[in-house]
Order: structure tokens, then C-alpha cells, then sequence
């Protein structure tokens, strides 16, 4: 039961940030695709670092068999591809998967239809993958590899590393682009 408080907890908190920075709002999402205004993208960026920085350090305090990172192998035509879609689907929708469940929640119509698509999407990949996606994952497949195992690297070394680059652009990336 506490995993699922935790979770809560969590997607409440994550809501209320994609909230106070206005990520719920199209034309939000359009000043920063357009990069008049970096604010979604240093949220973003500083989630990310947060979150990578947390999870790492929670791994190496708790131990190996406490925390289970769950990696994707690394399909290069399929991300490829499926990067495409969303990106064609984010720029005709303005809304990312977590961007328009805030937006429903505000009330907001298109949010709705943007959520609708998405289960369409989720409905499509499920047919398509046996004849379509799962070949296509084949191709470029390089397994389940991390920075870390790339790098030699300790994980919490590579997280803490990164993360503080992310964060360390976040500071000196001005939220307010100049025009002209």
C-alpha cells in the first residue's frame, strides 16, 4: 500500500509543478518550442538532474536489491521513430502525456482531446507491434546500456555528474529570451 501512497504523493507534487510553470498551457509549450521563454525547459532539465541525482544516491545508500531500475534496450530506429510520432503529436496537440492530464484537470477542452489521442496512440502501438514495431526494433539494437557501463563509470558518480551539468545550464540559461 505505501508504494502506491509514495506514488501518489509524488504525481500530486509532479502536477502541481507542471502547474505553477504553466507547462498545462499550449501557448506555454509554443513560447518555449520557439524558445521566447525556457521556463518548461528548465523545469524540466531540473527535474531530471533532481530526480536522476535522488534516485542514484538512494541506490547506492539503500543497495542494489532495494531499488529496481528498470532499463529499455536502446532501439535506435525505434526511438527514432517513435520520437517523430510523439514530436508530431506534441507540436499539432501542444500537450505532452503529463502536460495534458494537468490541462484536463484545469478544465481545459483540447487537453481532453489531446488525452484521447494518446490512448488512440497507446491502442495503435499495441496492434501495430508484433508486425510493425517489434521488427523495427531489430534493426540498430544495441541492448540495455547505460552512461555508466559506457563511461566505466560509477551509476551515482555518471548521475551526479550529469545531473549537475543539467543544473549548472539551468542556472545560466535566462528564463526570458531577448527579441531582437
Amino acid at each position: 500500500m505505501m508504494p502506491l501512497l509514495y506514488a501518489l504523493i509524488v504525481g500530486v507534487a509532479m502536477g502541481a509543478l507542471i502547474q505553477r510553470v504553466r507547462a498545462s498551457s499550449p501557448a506555454m509549450i509554443a513560447a518555449n518550442l520557439r524558445l521566447e521563454n525556457l521556463s518548461i525547459i528548465k523545469f524540466m532539465a531540473t527535474t531530471i538532474a533532481v530526480g536522476a541525482i535522488l534516485a542514484y544516491l538512494m541506490n547506492a545508500m539503500l543497495g542494489p536489491n532495494v531499488m529496481h531500475f528498470d532499463i529499455k534496450p536502446t532501439y535506435v530506429v525505434g526511438v527514432l521513430v517513435g520520437g517523430l510520432v510523439f514530436g508530431v503529436g506534441f507540436g499539432l496537440g501542444g500537450y505532452c502525456p503529463g502536460t495534458c492530464v494537468v490541462g484536463a484537470g484545469e478544465g481545459r477542452k483540447d487537453a481532453l482531446w489531446a488525452l484521447l489521442g494518446g490512448v488512440v496512440g497507446a491502442l495503435v502501438f499495441t496492434l501495430a507491434f508484433t508486425s510493425i514495431i517489434a521488427p523495427m526494433n531489430k534493426l540498430m539494437d544495441y541492448g540495455k546500456i547505460t552512461f555508466d557501463q559506457v563511461l566505466h563509470l560509477p551509476a551515482v558518480g555518471v548521475a551526479i555528474g550529469l545531473g549537475a551539468i543539467f543544473l549548472g545550464i539551468v542556472y545560466v540559461l535566462p528564463t526570458e529570451m531577448k527579441k531582437g
